[in-house]
């Protein structure tokens, strides 16, 4: 359990060193599974994991990159796993983070911290991290970027990290800003490169009746791409988002 008496980050941080890494595992699920018809069976699959970071691939723990997509608010699985499928390959490791979006996105970050820990402790080999957060799982990564940045400093190897906010909620409505008492107050620059791919608003189920557009981050330093209006002929909304994503990154 979570220590009520956690008052600074440094505490949390020596928290997330002495802290028995239970959030982690390695899930039955795997990814050269995945074929057209089975998308929605396995995101079920995905989704139905226990709250905590599911290594999806099979490994050998010699991967250089690791990769961790994080899902978004009532997220059904299966926009996740083309992506991930996608992103898998012999220099990778492939992990889902399963967290309770039911409450606050600035709550319990430090999960997944403790998780990450774990996972480069398990992966020695690792010199790229790729993290990619989906929808009201953006804002959760965004109120997670001080302490991961906290972590990475206390690491003896160089870990070349990249954040990649897909379709993501960060300026989210006074409603749920003041409801959950956030902070957003965030840095203009992270040693970490931060990427914001942007749906077109219009097109977007999830975010066309705002009023502004909530996928604006107010942070001059990351790299902003607007996606386009179509994916492989269907029309590019909020959960094909992810997909179009993990191909420019594969490309890379």
């Amino acid at each position: 359990m979570r220590p009520k008496n956690i008052k600074t980050r440094a505490h949390k941080l020596l928290f997330i060193g002495l802290v028995a890494f239970s959030s982690i595992t390695i899930s039955a699920f795997d990814l050269d599974n995945f074929n057209q018809d089975n998308a929605v069976e396995l995101g079920q699959d995905l989704i139905n994991m226990p709250y905590g970071l599911h290594q999806v691939n099979k490994s050998d723990n010699h991967a250089e990159t690791l990769i961790i997509g994080i899902h978004g608010s009532n997220s059904e699985g299966y926009e996740w796993v083309y992506p991930l499928w996608k992103l898998n390959n012999d220099f990778t490791e492939v992990y889902f983070y399963r967290w309770n979006d039911e409450q606050c996105a600035n709550k319990d970050n430090y999960i997944l911290i403790n998780s990450l820990a774990k996972a480069l402790k398990d992966n020695p080999n690792i010199q790229n991290i790729k993290v990619l957060a989906h929808s009201y799982g953006g804002l959760h990564l965004l109120h997670s970027l001080s302490l991961i940045e906290e972590f990475l400093e206390t690491q003896s190897r160089s870990l070349k990290t990249e954040i990649h906010f897909i379709a993501s909620l960060l300026s989210p409505p006074k409603l749920i800003s003041l409801g959950c008492n956030m902070d957003n107050n965030f840095k203009n620059t992270y040693s970490m490169s931060v990427y914001n791919w942007k749906t077109i608003q219009s097109l977007d189920g999830a975010f066309r009746n705002y009023a502004k557009d909530p996928q604006e981050l107010k942070a001059p330093s990351n790299i902003e791409t607007r996606l386009p209006s179509s994916y492989n002929g269907r029309k590019l909304g909020h959960n094909w988002s992810i997909s179009w994503v993990a191909d420019q990154i594969f490309k890379e």
